[in-house]
C-alpha cells in the first residue's frame, strides 16, 4: 500500500485541512498540540494530555463545557499519551481511566483522585485502551499473540476480570450501559463490532476497508448515554471522501452519518452541544512527525459543536 504522505499528495488540494473542516462545522479550538493525542469526553468534559517538552512524557489536560485547559496533577505519562476514557461510576459521578505502566488507573475527575485498580490489572501481562461505564472497566489484554477483551468491576465481592472476546487485533473498545463496542484489524479493514454484554451476541456493524489509493481509519467508539448508541469518526486519506462520523443507535440497529474530517486520529463524544471532541494529526496517526508539514500544523484537540447525521455514507 503507499505510504500515507503519498496518499495525502493524491487526494484533493486543501479540502483535508482541519481548517476548513473546523470552519464547516464551527469547531472550537480548545489546543494546539506539540505531538499528536489522544482525546476523551463525556457530559461537557474533555480531557486528553499534552507532551510535557522538559521531561519528555504526557500531562493530563482537562476542559470543561468549551473553557479554557487546566492540567491535572496526576503523575506524568511515558511512552505515549493517555489511553484516557471517561465514562461514570455506579452512581453516576464522571471519572476517568487509563493506563500507566501497563497498570489500570481510575480518577474522580471532580477530586483528582487517583486509584490504581489491582484487581484487574495483571501482576504479569500489560493492560491497555480502558474503558468505563457504570462502575465496571472493560480493557484490551495482550497474551499469547493475541488481544483479549476483558470486564470487571471493583466492589467488595469482585473476583477480578471476566473474559469477554480474542481477536489477533483488537484496536479500542467502549463500554456502554448493556453493550461494549470494539475495532478489530482485520488485514486491512477495520471491523467495528457491537457486543450484547448479557446475551454474549456479536455482530459486525461497520467496515472500513484499504485499497489502491485509500487508507482508511476508524477511531475508538465513544457512547453516548442519551441515544443509547455509539459513535466513531471514519477516516479516508487518499481520496478525500466518506470522511465521516458515524452513529449507530442500538434500538433499531441504525447508522446514521455526519460531515467528518481525514485528520482526526482520535474521537468522543461530549454532548449535543459541544458534539464531538477530537484530536487530529497530519495523516491521522499517532507518529511523532504528524504534526507539522511545509509550515502548517495540524495538532489540535477541537469540539465540533452541534452535529447534523444526515448525510449519505
Amino acid at each position: 500500500m503507499p505510504h500515507l504522505r503519498s496518499l495525502l499528495a493524491a487526494g484533493v488540494a486543501g479540502a483535508a485541512t482541519l481548517v476548513a473542516a473546523a470552519g464547516a462545522q464551527a469547531a472550537t479550538v480548545l489546543s494546539s498540540e506539540p505531538a499528536p493525542t489522544h482525546v476523551a469526553a463525556w457530559n461537557g468534559t474533555v480531557m486528553w494530555s499534552t507532551l510535557d517538552a522538559a521531561t519528555g512524557r504526557y500531562r493530563l489536560m482537562r476542559s470543561v463545557d468549551g473553557g479554557a485547559p487546566a492540567s491535572l496533577g496526576v503523575p506524568e505519562r511515558a511512552g505515549g499519551p493517555f489511553d484516557i476514557d471517561l465514562g461514570t461510576n455506579r452512581s453516576g459521578s464522571t471519572y476517568a481511566v487509563y493506563t500507566r505502566n501497563g497498570d489500570i488507573y481510575r480518577l474522580s475527575v471532580a477530586s483528582g483522585a487517583e486509584t490504581k485498580i489491582t484487581k484487574l490489572s495483571s501482576p504479569t501481562l500489560a493492560e491497555r485502551d480502558p474503558t468505563i461505564q457504570r462502575g465496571e472497566i472493560a480493557f484490551i489484554r495482550r497474551d499469547s499473540g493475541f488481544d483479549q477483551l476483558r470486564i470487571g468491576d471493583t466492589t467488595s465481592a469482585s473476583k477480578g476480570s471476566r473474559f469477554l472476546v480474542k481477536k489477533r487485533v483488537i484496536r479500542s473498545a467502549e463500554l456502554g450501559t448493556t453493550h461494549i463496542a470494539y475495532v478489530e484489524q482485520s488485514g486491512l479493514t477495520k471491523l467495528v463490532h457491537v457486543r450484547n454484554l448479557s446475551t454474549g451476541r456479536d455482530g459486525v456493524v461497520y467496515r472500513a476497508g484499504s485499497g489502491a489509493l485509500n487508507a482508511a481509519g476508524v477511531t475508538k467508539p465513544a457512547y453516548d448515554a442519551e441515544r443509547n448508541a455509539f459513535m466513531w469518526a471514519r477516516t479516508n486519506i487518499g481520496s478525500n471522501t466518506g470522511n465521516r462520523f458515524v452513529r449507530y443507535t442500538l434500538r433499531g440497529s441504525k447508522l446514521n452519518y455526519a460531515q467528518g474530517s481525514p485528520r482526526y486520529n482520535s474521537t468522543s463524544w461530549a454532548g449535543d452541544q459541544l458534539g464531538a471532541a477530537t484530536s487530529s494529526s497530519l495523516d491521522a496517526t499517532d507518529s511523532p512527525g504528524a504534526c507539522d508539514d511545509a509550515g502548517v500544523h495540524y495538532c489540535f484537540v477541537t469540539v465540533t459543536g452541534p452535529l447534523s447525521f444526515t448525510l449519505n455514507p
